[in-house]
């Protein structure tokens, strides 16, 4: 006796895609109405609609984008290493005014520096050492 099987069920044969459209540069269309584009870039083929140059100009213009950040983010560190350097001239120059001015005021404290500028209001260096005073309190009993 023969054995039951099933049948596979036919698979209805799919639908054709759509064909793709070929992408259309809207851009240097638009760009052709101003500017003779074909006379520059070759005139379109008989038989083709797009120009083969054209369909590179997104590929460039984006190159071209890509350099001009290149080239900024280059200009921009060199600024930045300019700047830096001359901020360090900046600051060591102020440390080395700052070192000479401490020093000079430093040296202004000193008694032999001061016991000169008195003189010239008429005060003298006192050469008896001073004496303590002690009091005593008195015991209250």
């Amino acid at each position: 006796m023969s054995e039951n099987k099933r049948r596979p069920k036919p698979i209805p044969p799919k639908p054709p895609k759509p064909a793709k459209r070929k992408r259309e540069y809207h851009l240097f269309n638009w760009l052709n109405r101003f500017l003779p584009l074909d006379k520059v870039f070759g005139e379109k083929a008989p038989g083709k609609e797009e120009r083969l140059p054209v369909k590179y100009f997104y590929y460039f213009g984006w190159i071209v984008i890509l350099l001009v950040a290149y080239e900024r983010i280059g200009f921009q560190s060199e600024q930045y290493v300019r700047n830096s350097i001359k901020l360090k001239k900046e600051v060591d120059d102020l440390r080395a005014e700052y070192t000479s001015i401490h020093a000079e005021y430093m040296k202004s404290g000193l008694q032999s520096v001061i016991i000169e500028k008195v003189k010239a209001e008429g005060l003298e260096e006192n050469l008896i050492p001073p004496k303590k005073i002690i009091i005593k309190e008195e015991e209250d009993d």
